[in-house]
Order: structure tokens, then C-alpha cells, then sequence
């Protein structure tokens, strides 16, 4: 015979316990999720792209599902995932601003559709704030496809200011000079 009065608290318990542990092991989970998702990438398995964004589902304020996610579009070089990476970055972002690496993969999925304005920001921040002089250099290239010779120039010497050994910038700083 079934105690009904007994069931009816193990059930409460039970119930008690999934609620209270769900926020506490959200981040995990969503941790979890992208570690499998990078396994995926690193076979280069399309279904990475589900996990990370699974990962941010279960936890929005995840940054390494974010990043992933928008590097995984990179990889892919598909306009309609480049598109959608942009944007998930960009509400990420809007959250979060400080993060220099998603701001970079953005800026290259930026570059990748051709919108090299925006790209130039990002990766003019990513200088700036974290002293990247790769950030610097590929921010004066974007700035010269958009026929900013005083702007990439004025990036480039910033950029070998911060590493006058970078080989990159000193051969751009060359042919600007011609």
C-alpha cells in the first residue's frame, strides 16, 4: 500500500532540492557544455555550435560560450552564422564590455563580412586597453582599406611604440612611407 503522506513529502524534498541546486550548478553545466562543444570544434563537428549555444542558454553571463561561440563562426566563414556571432557578441558585450577576447573575435567576423569600420573599433579597443599590437596592426589595415592613410599611420607607430621588434608593423610603417 502506498503511504500517500510520506510519498507526497519525498516529493516536496525532491522538488526542494532540484530548485535549489539549479542556480547553483548553472554555471557549471554551462561550463560543461562548453568543454564538449570545444571537443566538437577541435573535430571539427558542426553540432559545436549547439553547445555553446546551449551553454549560454543555461547560463547568459557565460563569456568563454560567447567567445567560443563567435570564434567557432569565425572558423566557419559562413555569412549567416557570422551574422548571428556578431550579434550574440554584441549583447554579450553590451553586458560585459571589458572582454577583450570576444571583442577581437568579433572584430575578425566583422572583418570577414567586410564591415571594417566596426572591425577598426574593436580592434583599436583590444590595442589600447590590453597593449595588443597585433590588435593595432590589423586595426590600421582595416583603416586603410577604408582609405585612412593618417589614421592606419597614427595606429602603426602606436603599435611600434608598444614593440618596436613586431615585424608586422615595422613592414607596414615601410610601405606607408612610400
Amino acid at each position: 500500500m502506498i503511504e500517500w503522506r510520506l510519498s507526497a513529502r519525498r516529493i516536496m524534498l525532491v522538488l526542494i532540492a532540484i530548485t535549489v541546486s539549479v542556480p547553483i550548478l548553472r554555471p557549471a553545466i554551462s561550463s560543461a557544455l562548453v568543454t564538449r562543444g570545444d571537443s566538437l570544434l577541435f573535430a571539427r563537428d558542426a553540432r559545436a555550435m549547439e553547445k555553446y549555444r546551449l551553454a549560454l542558454a543555461v547560463d547568459p553571463e557565460n563569456i568563454d560560450a560567447a567567445d567560443r561561440y563567435v570564434f567557432a563562426a569565425f572558423l566557419s566563414r559562413r555569412r549567416p552564422m557570422l551574422d548571428e556571432a556578431v550579434q550574440l557578441a554584441g549583447d554579450v558585450l553590451a553586458r560585459n564590455q571589458g572582454d577583450a577576447a570576444l571583442r577581437m573575435d568579433r572584430a575578425l567576423c566583422l572583418q570577414l563580412l567586410k564591415r571594417y569600420a566596426a572591425a577598426q573599433k574593436d580592434f583599436e579597443w583590444v590595442g589600447r586597453h590590453r597593449s595588443d599590437v597585433q590588435a593595432l596592426a590589423l586595426a590600421a589595415a582595416d583603416a586603410r582599406k577604408r582609405g585612412q592613410q593618417f589614421a592606419a599611420r597614427r595606429l602603426l607607430l602606436l603599435a611600434h611604440r608598444m614593440d618596436p621588434n613586431y615585424l608586422p608593423v615595422r613592414l607596414a610603417l615601410a610601405r606607408s612611407r612610400t
